[in-house]
């Protein structure tokens, strides 16, 4: 049996760091994707105040999830 997997790029951002905003993506995503198997930091962002503060750090995922098949190939 095979397996195939589907990734999809998401975007996000956390007020506290840049493995927040991953988080926030991620658990975000699982409310509606199954199966995540990984992902893949493919950007990292974020805005600061008037004296150089970072004020909110934002990420870019690829996430990547099994896809179910109900197919059997012979």
């Amino acid at each position: 049996m095979s397996s195939i997997t589907k990734t999809i790029r998401l975007s996000g951002q956390a007020a506290d760091s840049i493995e927040d905003a991953v988080r926030t993506v991620l658990a975000r995503a699982a409310t509606t994707v199954s199966d995540i198997q990984g992902f893949r930091i493919v950007e990292v962002g974020g805005k600061v105040d008037d004296s150089g503060v970072p004020t909110s750090f934002s990420v870019t995922l690829d996430v990547t999830f099994g896809i179910k098949d109900t197919v059997e190939h012979q």
